[in-house]
């Protein structure tokens, strides 16, 4: 996904869990990245 969205995981982690800290630009682009392949959070992997 990161890969997918031109950022690094770091910041996949950060729009997921600290959105406030993304740029508005990046934050869209990785929820894009997120819509597009599909991407659902598994709460039992945390």
């Amino acid at each position: 996904m990161a890969n997918h969205a031109g950022v690094s995981v770091g910041t996949v982690s950060n729009v997921l869990n600290r959105p406030d800290i993304v740029a508005n630009a990046t934050r869209s682009r990785v929820l894009a990245a997120i819509s597009e392949l599909g991407f659902v959070p598994n709460d039992a992997a945390r």
